[in-house]
């Protein structure tokens, strides 16, 4: 059989966790259906990151002959390019060799291929940026599509509630097989002992938080932690945002009883903690679904409660872990801790979401093979 050849395109050069992740698990799960296959990684911008070699998009780039062009994870389905693509590569003095860093997400849906593919992406309301002829003609030309939700489907649908284009599909986010990649590599327990010694702990993170808001977290973690006596680790995951400093104000106003967690931590590092903790609190999306992909309790505390916020807990019929007011975060630690206790739901909703996304992998795998034979 002929090499298959695949370009994966993504927002891993942002050095996002979850973003970063996507491209391990999919090409993990194209090699273990495709024999014969080699997959180019595609970003905005061109770099070396966690083991991977991203080439920067550019649609001239693209002018080989690849039997697939899928997009894969992230809420990256919009067209904010001076709100929100490009402060991000200007921050990180990080050069877009195409026009726009959107041009990953819409640039190449045009060019000669036997299969292109939205994989399990977020779509973002389009607000004044909605653009009827680019967004048809998208969902025309590609010959897959599949959002990570409800909300991203009925934007795509013109917020239309009756509409029903049964093109777009519905399939689980790449995080929750997250923690198999981390069996896969034989490194589950491998990293996270080097920060604990012997005792539970639980993880938080936040970010955009005010010094108030900082002291009312303080407070909640550490009458949480003097109630259960679990460690509180603070672990830094959304390096653009330099949520470490936002980490430090909780430390800082808790006298220095909690630990702060370096943030150079590699993916598997931040996966291997992640699994091993007691419940997770925090304001990443990936972060909580990697918990949950295991069977432990995660809440979301976010200002902003967004439409991949809404659909996690909403798809979980757990919205009452989405929650916007720093002062009900002991409260929601507490239902956490009960809901370890008592619920046997969320394992087997981790169980379910794995197998849906595997099939999901089962069937693009076998359309690309189908199409390039």
């Amino acid at each position: 059989m002929d090499i298959i050849k695949i370009a994966m395109f993504s927002y891993a050069d942002i050095n996002n966790y979850g973003d970063i992740l996507f491209s391990h698990v999919f090409k993990h799960e194209i090699e273990k259906r495709i024999a014969n296959v080699n997959i180019d990684f595609y970003t905005p911008s061109e770099i070396e990151l966690e083991g991977f070699y991203y080439r920067s998009y550019h649609k001239s780039k693209v002018k080989e002959k690849y039997d697939a062009l899928i997009l894969a994870g992230g809420e990256v389905v919009h067209l904010f390019e001076e709100r929100t693509w490009k402060p991000i590569y200007e921050k990180n003095n990080q050069k877009v060799l195409s026009e726009n860093a959107y041009d990953v997400v819409w640039d190449w849906i045009d060019k000669d291929s036997s299969f292109k593919a939205w994989l399990s992406v977020g779509v973002r309301p389009f607000g004044d940026k909605w653009d009827d002829d680019k967004i048809n003609q998208s969902i025309s030309d590609l010959d897959y599509i599949s959002v990570r939700g409800i909300l991203s489907k009925k934007i795509l649908e013109h917020g239309d509630y009756e509409e029903f284009n049964d093109k777009i599909k519905i399939t689980p986010d790449l995080g929750w097989i997250f923690p198999d990649y981390l069996t896969i590599r034989n490194e589950v327990g491998q990293h996270y002992k080097k920060w604990v010694f012997g005792s539970k702990y639980i993880i938080f993170q936040v970010h955009n938080i005010t010094d108030i808001e900082a002291k009312n977290i303080s407070d909640a973690l550490l009458k949480f932690k003097e109630e259960t006596g679990f460690e509180v680790l603070l672990l830094p995951v959304i390096h653009l945002w330099k949520d470490e400093k936002y980490l430090e104000l909780i430390l800082e106003a808790s006298g220095g009883e909690f630990k702060l967690l370096p943030n150079n931590l590699s993916v598997l590092e931040m996966l291997d903690l992640i699994v091993h903790s007691e419940v997770v609190l925090c304001s990443s999306l990936h972060v909580a679904i990697t918990a949950l992909a295991k069977g432990i309790p995660a809440a979301i505390f976010n200002k902003w409660q967004g439409t991949k916020l809404q659909d996690l807990y909403g798809l979980q019929f757990r919205s009452e872990y989405l929650f916007s007011d720093s002062s009900d975060t002991y409260s929601v630690l507490s239902r956490l801790l009960k809901e370890k206790q008592t619920s046997k739901s969320l394992h087997i909703y981790a169980d379910f979401m794995k197998a849906k996304l595997y099939e999901t992998f089962d069937e693009i795998s076998d359309k690309i093979i189908k199409n390039k034979s």
